[in-house]
């Protein structure tokens, strides 16, 4: 893999930050395009990015600390690295974690503002999974993550991995399906189908949970199991599901009934 793009000196140019950044530009830009097309205010989103920000990268670090116990707690009882767990360079941040940080405050702010909340979920989470294609082509360049062993062609040896043969490619699999769904919503959003607000969030989660449980029956990184063979990251993803598919269902109902 490539985790260092370009060294110049004592500058060094990670390939998982820039890609990170990317993604970030690529959802403003979205995020932009939207709000043109809805009667929002811009002003709202603006006026609290930093909030919407550090709360993504707060709870983001949270919950990476959280998945990864057994290592940090040594940091917390050692008082010399206790400031390590703010070292967020380290790479451990959770993209469930953030895009939770995101969806948290946006709800306490919008009812705070007396703001649709679905108005601007629909929006950011369009922009989210822009950004997420970008990232995942970091994460791939970075080496984080990796899949089980393949025969495939497109198969690729990850150094960070347990295997010293080809394994599957994980991190594009999950940005091509990001890219997907984020088309898919991109579209759908100005559709008629979708003329009420919240459709295309129960629309986005369902896509992502879905993809991400057929995802997680090739990935090989450390996961619990339960039963021996389902992974945590599938129950989520399965009751995501569930939840989403039937929120939509009631979406689509109620608009017809009206």
């Amino acid at each position: 893999m490539y985790p260092i793009l370009l060294q110049l000196g004592s500058t060094t140019i990670y390939s998982l930050w820039l890609f990170l950044a990317f993604g970030i530009l690529s959802s403003l830009v979205i995020v932009h395009r939207l709000t043109k097309s809805k009667l929002v205010k811009l002003s709202f989103l603006a006026d609290n990015s930093l909030l919407i920000f550090f709360s993504c990268l707060i709870l983001s670090r949270l919950t990476y600390i959280i998945y990864n116990w057994s290592y940090y707690y040594e940091l917390i009882i050692n008082q010399k690295q206790f400031f390590e767990l703010f070292f967020i360079w380290d790479k451990g941040l959770s993209a469930w974690g953030g895009i939770l940080g995101i969806f948290i405050t946006l709800f306490i702010l919008s009812k705070k503002e007396e703001e649709n909340f679905f108005d601007w979920s629909d929006i950011l989470i369009i922009s989210i999974f822009f950004g997420m294609f970008f990232a995942d082509i970091g994460a791939f360049l970075d080496g984080r993550n990796y899949g089980v062993p393949t025969n495939l062609p497109w198969g690729v040896l990850v150094e960070s991995s347990q295997y010293a043969i080809p394994i599957h490619p994980v991190q594009i699999y999950a940005a091509i399906y990001s890219l997907l769904i984020g088309i898919i919503l991109f579209i759908a959003y100005n559709n008629t189908l979708f003329k009420k607000s919240g459709g295309i969030t129960y629309l986005g989660i369902a896509c992502y949970s879905f993809f991400r449980f057929i995802e997680e029956f090739v990935r090989g990184d450390e996961s619990i199991l339960f039963f021996g063979v389902v992974r945590e990251a599938q129950i989520y993803s399965f009751l995501a599901l569930l939840i989403s598919s039937y929120l939509l269902y009631k979406y689509f109902v109620n608009n017809n009934n009206n």
